[in-house]
């Protein structure tokens, strides 16, 4: 229920839910064709279910299909062109007479999950800040592990870190997470990340679901016993200011807690606030290694490479960790297939502004790339970057290492584990990333459709990491499965990366 109060101050099974639930997930439905939330919450107001005439539907879907027609790289790679105006048209007859926010959130994520890519599709983080503005925000977060859905994080430390949640509000938390997944889009065939993606939207999407706002109290049932907690939906802006206090830096390093003659470095993101600050970490932590291999007092037993939770970010910021990584010079990626459409132009040409980052050699590749956009009269292009990355030549490391991944590891950070794969370089751990061995889409841009207002992304260029091309749909498998355990998340235990380290301690020394 939700009530009224004063506001005041290493498994191989990932744990992957039966995709069954989704199928028959109440309350979105009764989002879908109501007006209001129909949860037995008709006294609270959402803001968020705004209500589209069938006209502005259908000029929000034509204009979505227009775009992704006339700037995505590749749409017809996963579906047809038949498949994709049969899916339009069920979607304006599924909206005949229009619908709220989230009906036509459902049907623009509809549309272009049949393109498997994870850079085109609702911009997810515009529209949760919309859904929370609107509505609040809840301060837990969930993850899906035994087939349950268990508390991962609760900003304020109210309810047990490992509890199974099974239900708010007297409403299902599979129905919920099924609401977030609904909208969540997916890279070729990597339906755990999707999953994962999902679980990020929770907090958002719980307090407009049922309805509630900032002030109002949520009721959580425990799965396991008849405890009942309530939480406080709050304002967006209270909940980022805790966040902030506990964000985690783009990148860092440091020796593993337990095994000191491991480091582990750990890079959250490809889209640093400041290149320069990520290029002195990485520089300074290489320094180490070189430190560590030179003291005859030192046992270095190897480098975790910690790419979990990183959705990547722009392509010549990862160019800048592989030439610490690498003893040859590598093309990465090998290629980049564009669209000649004004608004892929206008992106991609955006690049020239990080100019002043890249290294010397590779922003050649960049330039080639804005001439083709520039000077092809052709539809599409592919542009090779020929010009390769070359090894640093003092802090080179040619040593031990494993790579971390999970469902949240996407676009850059895939094209980074796809040449550790492919050459060899070590033993992967964790969950499939949100992408293949073979590249991923991206060079997205942002667009607000005409009636909804809706941000949506678009890709406009397929990176390929491999040569002789070709494009698979099924996500890098790691070489040792590993999904945290709801024991691990009370112990506050990171199996991933202590098998990872382990591995390297027990694993015959040998340099590439």
């Amino acid at each position: 229920m939700i009530h009224r109060m004063h506001r005041f101050r290493g498994a191989h099974n990932p744990g992957f839910p039966s995709w069954s639930f989704l199928l028959s997930y109440f309350p979105l439905f009764a989002l879908m064709f109501g007006s209001s939330p129909a949860l037995g919450q008709s006294e609270f107001s959402s803001n968020g279910f705004v209500h589209l005439s069938e006209d502005e539907v259908e000029r929000d879907l034509d204009s979505l299909s227009s775009w992704v027609l006339a700037t995505h790289p590749a749409p017809f790679a996963y579906c047809s062109e038949e498949e994709w105006f049969s899916q339009l048209e069920q979607n304006k007859k599924m909206l005949k007479g229009g619908g709220n926010l989230f009906a036509v959130a459902k049907a623009f994520a509809d549309q272009t999950r049949l393109l498997k890519d994870s850079h085109t599709g609702i911009a997810l983080q515009s529209f949760a800040n919309q859904l929370a503005s609107s509505n609040g925000q809840i301060s837990i977060e969930v993850t899906t592990v035994d087939n349950q859905t268990v508390l991962a994080k609760d900003w304020n430390n109210e309810v047990k870190l490992g509890t199974a949640i099974d239900g708010i509000a007297g409403i299902s938390s599979r129905s919920l997470l099924g609401m977030a997944l609904s909208l969540v889009p997916q890279e070729g065939e990597a339906s755990l990340s999707r999953l994962r993606m999902a679980e990020k939207l929770w907090n958002d999407l719980v307090p407009f679901a049922l309805g509630g706002s900032v002030g109002d109290s949520l009721t959580i049932s425990h799965a396991d016993s008849s405890i009942e907690q309530r939480i406080q939906i709050e304002s967006k802006s209270r909940l980022d200011s805790i966040r902030l206090l506990h964000e985690s830096p783009e990148v860092s390093w440091g020796y593993v807690p337990k095994h000191p003659e491991v480091l582990q470095l750990t890079i959250r993101s490809f889209h640093p606030k400041d290149v320069r600050e990520f290029k002195k970490q990485l520089k300074s932590c290489f320094r180490e290694i070189h430190r560590a291999e030179k003291d005859k007092n030192i046992t270095f037993s190897g480098l975790v490479l910690d790419l979990r939770h990183n959705p990547g970010g722009q392509i010549a910021v990862m160019a800048e960790v592989l030439p610490y990584l690498t003893s040859v010079e590598e093309r990465l990626p090998y290629g980049v297939q564009i669209r000649h459409s004004s608004l892929a132009k206008s992106q991609i040409k955006s690049t020239s502004a990080i100019r002043n980052c890249l290294a010397r050699g590779y922003r050649s590749n960049f330039k080639e790339l804005n001439r083709m956009l520039r000077s092809s009269e052709q539809p599409m292009s592919f542009v090779p970057f020929e010009q390769p990355i070359k090894p640093r030549k003092r802090f080179n490391y040619t040593g031990q290492m494993t790579l971390l991944l999970d469902g949240l590891s996407a676009s850059a950070s895939v094209s980074l584990a796809a040449w550790f794969v492919r050459t060899g370089r070590g033993k992967t751990f964790g969950e499939p990333p949100m992408g293949s061995i073979s590249g991923t889409f991206g060079n997205p841009i942002k667009l607000a459709l005409p009636s909804s207002g809706i941000k949506i992304n678009i890709a406009t260029a397929r990176y390929y990491t491999q040569a002789p091309i070709r494009w698979e749909s099924n996500p890098l498998f790691p070489d040792y499965p590993v999904a945290m355990t709801v024991q691990d998340l009370i112990d506050g235990k990171d199996r991933c990366l202590e098998n990872a380290a382990r591995f390297l301690e027990n694993a015959p020394s040998h340099s590439h």
